[in-house]
């Protein structure tokens, strides 16, 4: 499980730690890289706890979304 409250102490860390002259897209940039790691930390508690689909199911249900986005009349 993921120890939210760690995560957010060492975020609180690192930002009391940036240099004055952090620029606002570096602060931009290491937003980002924690949204993907959060991401990527979900995903894999998420395989953890059997909460993900095999490479068949995933082919199975790409090919229902395709049909269901085919029978939709365009929105243009």
């Amino acid at each position: 499980m993921i120890n939210m409250s760690k995560i957010k102490e060492k975020i609180l860390s690192l930002i009391k730690d940036l240099p004055e002259d952090t620029t606002s897209e570096e602060i931009e940039d290491l937003i980002d890289l924690l949204y993907i790691k959060k991401q990527v930390l979900e995903g894999l508690e998420d395989f953890r706890q059997d909460r993900s689909y095999s490479l068949e199911e995933m082919k199975s249900l790409s090919g229902k979304w395709k049909l269901e986005s085919q029978k939709r009349p365009n929105d243009s």
